[in-house]
């Protein structure tokens, strides 16, 4: 485990090994989880890592199109 410190900005620097380790790159975008211990980042998945995830999963798709009932904001 490295300690980091937090910038004036609120910014913290990942350290090179979790870097390389995790494979997080300039521009990658993570998501910030607050848990009761700490904090938690995590990659988001790209684009070509969920693609056809969701293939062959079942959708009632009636349900997704009607607009019946339907309340809004």
């Amino acid at each position: 485990m490295t300690a980091v410190t937090v910038s004036s900005k609120y910014q913290i620097v990942i350290p090179q090994e979790a870097r390389q380790k995790l494979g997080i790159k300039a521009g990658m975008r993570l998501q910030a989880i607050s848990e009761v211990s700490g904090l938690r980042l995590v990659k988001e998945p790209e684009i070509d890592e969920i693609s056809g995830l969701l293939r062959g999963m079942f959708v009632d798709d009636t349900a997704i199109r009607s607009e019946e009932g339907r309340v809004l904001p």
